[in-house]
């Protein structure tokens, strides 16, 4: 009995996701907000006859109305910029972790991802999903200091 041959091709989930928060904002946009400079990507991986597969992350700035528009370098290991996990058993969820920097602050992303198990490539990249980071505002006030001289409300004219 011979080995049977990879004929099937991967595929990559329908729902992809952005965290750690994993939480979607703007009603009926579904943008995944996320509120650290270590933003991390997640989607499903599938295959019918290989037992690992993994899915390359890439993502893009968009225009006002949500299109894609450039490219995002999320990692210089690549000519493509994009990040490749490590191989996963089949019918699992990856997650890869961005470095900070490489995704700004209070700007619209979206994202996708294409699965590859060793053999073959995913023909369609999955849907793209929309991504904000929104940091929290630092509202840390200075020390006092309390040998300062008192401001004076009256002035000398």
């Amino acid at each position: 009995m011979g080995i049977a041959a990879n004929t099937q091709r991967p595929s990559s989930g329908k729902t992809p996701s952005a965290g750690p928060k994993w939480k979607q904002v703007d009603g009926g946009l579904g943008t995944w907000s996320v509120n650290t400079r270590h933003v991390q990507l997640k989607n499903w991986v599938f295959d019918g006859d290989s037992p690992t597969a993994n899915l390359s992350f890439e993502a893009w700035t968009t225009t006002e109305g949500g299109a894609p528009l450039e490219r995002v370098k999320l990692t210089d290991a690549n000519s493509y910029g994009v990040i490749v996990s490590p191989y996963v058993p089949s019918n699992t969820a990856v997650t890869v972790t961005v470095a900070p920097g490489r995704l700004k602050p209070n700007v619209d992303y979206v994202f996708r991802t294409s699965a590859y198990d060793g053999s073959l490539y995913e023909t369609e990249w999955s849907p793209w999903a929309r991504l904000r980071i929104e940091l929290p505002v630092d509202l840390a006030l200075p020390a006092p200091d309390y040998d300062a001289q008192r401001p004076s409300f009256v002035t000398d004219s």
